[in-house]
Protein backbone atom coordinates (compact mmCIF):
# COMPACT_ATOMS: atom_id res chain seq x y z
CA UNK A 1 0.00 0.00 0.00
CA UNK A 2 1.12 3.48 -0.44
CA UNK A 3 2.23 5.62 2.42
CA UNK A 4 0.88 9.42 1.86
CA UNK A 5 2.23 12.23 3.28
CA UNK A 6 -0.39 14.92 3.79
CA UNK A 7 1.19 16.47 0.36
CA UNK A 8 -0.07 13.12 -0.69
CA UNK A 9 -3.36 13.11 0.87
CA UNK A 10 -3.95 16.17 -0.29
CA UNK A 11 -3.51 16.22 -4.38
CA UNK A 12 -5.25 12.67 -4.37
CA UNK A 13 -8.41 13.94 -2.68
CA UNK A 14 -8.65 16.40 -5.68
CA UNK A 15 -7.81 14.39 -8.07
CA UNK A 16 -9.60 11.71 -7.05
CA UNK A 17 -13.04 14.12 -6.59
CA UNK A 18 -13.02 13.18 -2.41
CA UNK A 19 -13.32 9.64 -1.38
CA UNK A 20 -17.26 8.65 -2.18
CA UNK A 21 -17.28 4.91 -2.25
CA UNK A 22 -18.86 3.42 -5.66
CA UNK A 23 -19.86 0.05 -6.96
CA UNK A 24 -17.40 -0.06 -9.40
CA UNK A 25 -14.20 -0.63 -10.51
CA UNK A 26 -12.60 -1.00 -14.04
CA UNK A 27 -9.82 -3.55 -15.29
CA UNK A 28 -7.28 -2.64 -17.71
CA UNK A 29 -5.84 -4.54 -20.22
CA UNK A 30 -2.06 -4.50 -21.76
CA UNK A 31 0.06 -7.16 -23.48
CA UNK A 32 3.57 -5.38 -24.31
CA UNK A 33 5.18 -2.13 -24.14
CA UNK A 34 7.43 -2.16 -26.74
CA UNK A 35 7.85 -0.10 -30.12
CA UNK A 36 7.20 -3.01 -32.83
CA UNK A 37 7.88 -3.09 -36.52
CA UNK A 38 4.33 -5.11 -37.46
CA UNK A 39 2.14 -5.42 -34.57
CA UNK A 40 -1.46 -6.82 -36.85
CA UNK A 41 -3.19 -7.90 -33.59
CA UNK A 42 -1.76 -4.39 -31.98
CA UNK A 43 -0.85 -5.94 -28.61
CA UNK A 44 1.69 -3.23 -27.59
CA UNK A 45 1.90 0.13 -26.46
CA UNK A 46 4.75 2.32 -26.82
CA UNK A 47 6.75 3.22 -23.87
CA UNK A 48 6.58 6.43 -24.00
CA UNK A 49 2.74 6.65 -24.21
CA UNK A 50 2.87 3.85 -21.11
CA UNK A 51 4.90 5.85 -19.36
CA UNK A 52 2.46 8.87 -19.55
CA UNK A 53 -0.53 6.74 -19.19
CA UNK A 54 0.40 4.95 -15.69
CA UNK A 55 1.69 8.71 -14.44
CA UNK A 56 -2.10 10.00 -15.61
CA UNK A 57 -3.48 6.87 -13.94
CA UNK A 58 -0.89 7.41 -10.81
CA UNK A 59 -2.31 11.69 -10.65
CA UNK A 60 -5.72 10.99 -11.11
CA UNK A 61 -7.28 7.16 -10.42
CA UNK A 62 -7.19 4.87 -7.16
CA UNK A 63 -5.35 2.47 -8.97
CA UNK A 64 -5.20 -0.77 -6.39
CA UNK A 65 -4.04 -4.21 -6.65
CA UNK A 66 -6.12 -7.10 -7.55
CA UNK A 67 -5.92 -8.55 -4.04
CA UNK A 68 -7.31 -5.49 -3.13
CA UNK A 69 -9.97 -6.28 -6.04
CA UNK A 70 -10.73 -9.51 -4.30
CA UNK A 71 -11.20 -7.95 -0.96
CA UNK A 72 -13.62 -5.66 -2.38
CA UNK A 73 -16.01 -8.20 -3.91
CA UNK A 74 -16.05 -10.48 -1.01
CA UNK A 75 -17.00 -8.20 1.40
CA UNK A 76 -19.56 -5.98 -1.21
CA UNK A 77 -17.23 -2.91 0.12
CA UNK A 78 -17.48 -0.05 -1.96
CA UNK A 79 -14.39 1.09 -4.09
CA UNK A 80 -13.23 4.87 -3.97
CA UNK A 81 -14.19 6.86 -6.96
CA UNK A 82 -12.60 6.63 -10.20
CA UNK A 83 -11.06 2.83 -9.15
CA UNK A 84 -8.53 1.06 -11.66
CA UNK A 85 -7.02 -2.35 -11.67
CA UNK A 86 -4.19 -2.86 -14.22
CA UNK A 87 -2.79 -5.99 -15.57
CA UNK A 88 -0.84 -7.72 -18.55
CA UNK A 89 -1.51 -10.69 -20.87
CA UNK A 90 1.35 -12.84 -22.00
CA UNK A 91 4.27 -12.55 -19.76
CA UNK A 92 6.23 -11.28 -21.89
CA UNK A 93 9.56 -9.62 -21.12
CA UNK A 94 9.21 -5.77 -21.91
CA UNK A 95 6.90 -5.69 -18.95
CA UNK A 96 9.61 -6.53 -16.93
CA UNK A 97 12.58 -5.09 -18.76
CA UNK A 98 10.57 -1.63 -19.30
CA UNK A 99 7.13 -1.77 -17.62
CA UNK A 100 7.71 -2.08 -14.42
CA UNK A 101 10.21 0.35 -14.29
CA UNK A 102 7.61 2.85 -14.91
CA UNK A 103 5.18 0.83 -12.57
CA UNK A 104 7.92 1.51 -9.86
CA UNK A 105 7.85 5.07 -9.71
CA UNK A 106 4.65 5.73 -10.02
CA UNK A 107 3.91 3.23 -7.03
CA UNK A 108 1.31 1.39 -9.12
CA UNK A 109 -0.05 -2.06 -8.62
CA UNK A 110 -0.11 -4.56 -11.61
CA UNK A 111 -1.17 -7.84 -12.34
CA UNK A 112 1.11 -10.54 -14.81
CA UNK A 113 -1.34 -13.26 -16.35
CA UNK A 114 1.65 -15.52 -17.70
CA UNK A 115 1.57 -18.57 -19.79
CA UNK A 116 4.02 -21.49 -18.33
CA UNK A 117 4.87 -23.81 -21.57
CA UNK A 118 7.54 -21.00 -22.94
CA UNK A 119 9.23 -20.67 -19.55
CA UNK A 120 10.16 -24.28 -19.47
CA UNK A 121 10.78 -24.71 -22.69
CA UNK A 122 11.40 -21.38 -24.54
CA UNK A 123 10.22 -20.36 -27.92
CA UNK A 124 7.42 -18.32 -29.06
CA UNK A 125 3.22 -17.67 -29.44
CA UNK A 126 1.90 -19.34 -32.52
CA UNK A 127 0.79 -16.52 -33.43
CA UNK A 128 4.41 -14.48 -33.84
CA UNK A 129 5.43 -17.24 -36.11
CA UNK A 130 2.89 -16.40 -38.47
CA UNK A 131 3.75 -13.25 -38.25
CA UNK A 132 7.12 -13.67 -39.24
CA UNK A 133 6.39 -15.81 -42.13
CA UNK A 134 3.50 -14.42 -43.78
CA UNK A 135 3.47 -10.60 -42.54
CA UNK A 136 7.40 -9.79 -42.23
CA UNK A 137 8.34 -12.31 -44.80
CA UNK A 138 9.78 -11.21 -48.27
CA UNK A 139 9.41 -14.51 -49.65
CA UNK A 140 6.71 -14.65 -52.73
CA UNK A 141 4.66 -18.05 -53.88
CA UNK A 142 1.89 -20.27 -53.11
CA UNK A 143 1.27 -21.55 -49.48
CA UNK A 144 -0.59 -24.93 -49.58
CA UNK A 145 -1.96 -26.79 -46.27
CA UNK A 146 -3.41 -29.53 -45.41
CA UNK A 147 -5.93 -28.88 -42.60
CA UNK A 148 -8.55 -31.35 -41.55
CA UNK A 149 -8.20 -33.06 -44.28
CA UNK A 150 -9.25 -29.89 -46.91
CA UNK A 151 -6.21 -28.30 -49.01
CA UNK A 152 -6.29 -24.95 -48.80
CA UNK A 153 -3.96 -22.26 -51.06
CA UNK A 154 -3.05 -19.05 -50.27
CA UNK A 155 -0.82 -16.57 -52.94
CA UNK A 156 1.64 -14.55 -51.33
CA UNK A 157 2.68 -11.87 -53.57
CA UNK A 158 1.09 -8.98 -52.86
CA UNK A 159 0.79 -7.34 -49.12
CA UNK A 160 -2.95 -7.80 -49.57
CA UNK A 161 -2.36 -11.46 -49.94
CA UNK A 162 -0.32 -11.86 -46.68
CA UNK A 163 -2.91 -10.25 -44.85
CA UNK A 164 -5.58 -12.35 -45.77
CA UNK A 165 -3.30 -15.51 -45.25
CA UNK A 166 -2.71 -14.05 -41.10
CA UNK A 167 -6.21 -13.12 -40.93
CA UNK A 168 -7.12 -16.73 -41.96
CA UNK A 169 -4.76 -18.44 -40.66
CA UNK A 170 -5.26 -16.71 -36.63
CA UNK A 171 -9.01 -17.74 -36.93
CA UNK A 172 -8.10 -21.51 -37.99
CA UNK A 173 -5.45 -21.46 -35.26
CA UNK A 174 -7.49 -20.12 -32.13
CA UNK A 175 -9.33 -22.73 -32.50
CA UNK A 176 -7.28 -25.72 -32.63
CA UNK A 177 -5.44 -27.54 -29.42
CA UNK A 178 -2.48 -26.81 -28.87
CA UNK A 179 -0.94 -30.41 -31.08
CA UNK A 180 -2.89 -29.26 -33.67
CA UNK A 181 -1.56 -25.87 -33.98
CA UNK A 182 2.09 -26.99 -33.91
CA UNK A 183 1.18 -29.54 -37.12
CA UNK A 184 -0.07 -26.53 -38.78
CA UNK A 185 2.66 -24.22 -38.03
CA UNK A 186 5.37 -27.02 -38.70
CA UNK A 187 3.66 -26.79 -42.31
CA UNK A 188 4.13 -23.47 -42.99
CA UNK A 189 7.64 -23.37 -41.25
CA UNK A 190 8.68 -25.89 -44.33
CA UNK A 191 6.84 -24.87 -47.17
CA UNK A 192 8.23 -21.02 -46.88
CA UNK A 193 11.85 -19.81 -47.13
CA UNK A 194 11.81 -16.77 -44.46
CA UNK A 195 13.25 -13.68 -46.09
CA UNK A 196 12.56 -10.84 -43.17
CA UNK A 197 14.82 -7.78 -43.11
CA UNK A 198 13.52 -7.71 -39.46
CA UNK A 199 11.81 -9.56 -36.93
CA UNK A 200 9.83 -8.09 -33.87
CA UNK A 201 11.13 -9.82 -30.63
CA UNK A 202 8.41 -11.74 -28.95
CA UNK A 203 10.16 -13.64 -25.94
CA UNK A 204 8.05 -14.03 -22.95
CA UNK A 205 9.59 -13.99 -19.76
CA UNK A 206 11.87 -16.94 -18.22
CA UNK A 207 11.69 -18.32 -14.50
CA UNK A 208 14.44 -16.30 -13.23
CA UNK A 209 12.84 -13.36 -15.09
CA UNK A 210 9.07 -14.07 -13.80
CA UNK A 211 10.71 -14.10 -10.11
CA UNK A 212 12.50 -10.30 -10.52
CA UNK A 213 8.89 -9.46 -11.96
CA UNK A 214 7.56 -10.43 -8.46
CA UNK A 215 10.35 -8.58 -6.67
CA UNK A 216 9.10 -5.14 -4.39
CA UNK A 217 5.83 -6.25 -4.48
CA UNK A 218 3.98 -3.93 -6.79
CA UNK A 219 3.44 -6.76 -9.30
CA UNK A 220 1.31 -9.42 -8.81
CA UNK A 221 1.71 -13.18 -10.70
CA UNK A 222 -1.56 -14.54 -12.17
CA UNK A 223 -2.32 -18.06 -14.45
CA UNK A 224 -2.96 -17.97 -18.44
CA UNK A 225 -3.27 -21.74 -19.35
CA UNK A 226 -0.20 -23.65 -19.84
CA UNK A 227 0.56 -23.26 -23.64
CA UNK A 228 -2.10 -20.25 -24.10
CA UNK A 229 -4.93 -21.76 -25.66
CA UNK A 230 -8.41 -21.22 -26.24
CA UNK A 231 -9.84 -23.46 -23.31
CA UNK A 232 -13.59 -23.23 -25.42
CA UNK A 233 -11.68 -25.84 -28.67
CA UNK A 234 -10.64 -28.40 -25.45
CA UNK A 235 -12.27 -31.23 -23.87
CA UNK A 236 -12.66 -30.65 -20.06
CA UNK A 237 -9.81 -32.97 -19.51
CA UNK A 238 -7.52 -31.12 -21.43
CA UNK A 239 -9.07 -27.88 -19.79
CA UNK A 240 -8.08 -29.29 -16.52
CA UNK A 241 -4.59 -30.27 -18.13
CA UNK A 242 -4.02 -27.11 -19.46
CA UNK A 243 -4.87 -25.28 -16.29
CA UNK A 244 -3.36 -27.37 -13.61
CA UNK A 245 -0.31 -27.33 -15.20
CA UNK A 246 0.16 -23.74 -15.18
CA UNK A 247 -0.95 -23.25 -11.85
CA UNK A 248 2.16 -25.77 -11.31
CA UNK A 249 4.65 -24.59 -12.90
CA UNK A 250 3.94 -20.69 -11.77
CA UNK A 251 3.57 -21.59 -8.04
CA UNK A 252 6.92 -24.05 -8.49
CA UNK A 253 9.20 -21.47 -9.71
CA UNK A 254 7.65 -18.83 -7.57
CA UNK A 255 7.05 -20.76 -4.44
CA UNK A 256 3.48 -19.51 -3.31
CA UNK A 257 0.09 -20.01 -4.39
CA UNK A 258 -1.40 -18.99 -7.98
CA UNK A 259 -4.69 -16.95 -7.29
CA UNK A 260 -6.02 -15.45 -10.20
CA UNK A 261 -6.52 -16.28 -13.71
CA UNK A 262 -6.73 -14.82 -16.99
CA UNK A 263 -8.49 -16.43 -20.31
CA UNK A 264 -6.77 -16.33 -23.00
CA UNK A 265 -8.07 -14.70 -26.23
CA UNK A 266 -10.19 -13.66 -23.36
CA UNK A 267 -13.61 -13.00 -25.27
CA UNK A 268 -17.01 -14.99 -24.44
CA UNK A 269 -16.14 -17.62 -26.57
CA UNK A 270 -12.94 -18.59 -25.08
CA UNK A 271 -14.45 -20.53 -22.11
CA UNK A 272 -17.57 -22.38 -21.08
CA UNK A 273 -19.54 -22.88 -17.75
CA UNK A 274 -17.16 -26.33 -17.38
CA UNK A 275 -14.26 -24.09 -18.14
CA UNK A 276 -15.42 -22.02 -14.59
CA UNK A 277 -16.05 -25.42 -12.89
CA UNK A 278 -12.43 -26.54 -13.66
CA UNK A 279 -11.04 -23.06 -12.56
CA UNK A 280 -12.97 -23.76 -9.14
CA UNK A 281 -11.93 -26.68 -8.27
CA UNK A 282 -8.43 -26.25 -8.99
CA UNK A 283 -8.34 -23.28 -7.01
CA UNK A 284 -8.02 -20.22 -8.86
CA UNK A 285 -10.08 -17.37 -6.82
CA UNK A 286 -11.06 -14.86 -9.81
CA UNK A 287 -10.85 -14.64 -13.43
CA UNK A 288 -10.56 -12.33 -16.27
CA UNK A 289 -12.31 -12.01 -19.69
CA UNK A 290 -12.36 -9.43 -22.42
CA UNK A 291 -15.99 -7.96 -22.24
CA UNK A 292 -16.50 -4.65 -22.19
CA UNK A 293 -17.51 -3.17 -19.07
CA UNK A 294 -16.87 -2.58 -15.31
CA UNK A 295 -16.38 -5.08 -12.29
CA UNK A 296 -19.69 -4.14 -9.33
CA UNK A 297 -19.15 -5.14 -5.62
CA UNK A 298 -23.37 -5.29 -5.97
CA UNK A 299 -23.89 -9.12 -6.95
CA UNK A 300 -23.76 -8.46 -10.56
CA UNK A 301 -20.32 -9.39 -11.84
CA UNK A 302 -19.43 -12.83 -11.67
CA UNK A 303 -15.75 -13.50 -10.05
CA UNK A 304 -14.66 -16.27 -12.86
CA UNK A 305 -15.84 -13.45 -15.72
CA UNK A 306 -14.53 -10.00 -14.65
CA UNK A 307 -14.57 -7.48 -17.71
CA UNK A 308 -11.54 -5.96 -18.88
CA UNK A 309 -11.29 -3.04 -21.34
CA UNK A 310 -7.90 -3.45 -23.63
CA UNK A 311 -5.91 -0.01 -23.77
CA UNK A 312 -4.38 0.92 -26.58
CA UNK A 313 -1.75 3.00 -28.04
CA UNK A 314 -2.73 6.25 -26.92
CA UNK A 315 -1.60 9.65 -26.41
CA UNK A 316 -2.44 11.10 -22.57
CA UNK A 317 -5.56 12.91 -23.84
CA UNK A 318 -6.88 10.05 -25.36
CA UNK A 319 -6.56 8.09 -22.59
CA UNK A 320 -8.27 10.39 -20.95
CA UNK A 321 -11.17 10.17 -23.35
CA UNK A 322 -11.50 6.61 -22.83
CA UNK A 323 -11.59 6.22 -19.72
CA UNK A 324 -14.47 9.23 -19.48
CA UNK A 325 -16.92 6.80 -20.72
CA UNK A 326 -16.67 4.62 -17.66
CA UNK A 327 -16.34 7.78 -15.01
CA UNK A 328 -18.17 10.91 -15.81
Amino acid sequence: MHNFTCKDLSKSSSAISGHIGVDTCLVLQYHRVASLCFDPLQLAVEPYHFEKQIEYLAQNFNVISIDEMKHHLETSRPFRERTVVVTFDGGYTDVLYTAKEVLERFEVFATVFASSANIIEGGQFWWQELEDFLIANHFEGQLELEIDCQLYKWPLVTQLDRFRAYDDLYSILSDKTPSEQRIIIDQITKSLELHAEELDNYRTVNAQELRALTEGGLVTIGGHTHSYVKLASLPKWQQIEEVSKNKNVLEEVLGHNIKYFSYPFGNDNSYTVETISVLEDIGFSLACGNSYGTVSVTGQTNRYELPRVKVGNWNPFTFYRFLKRFFD
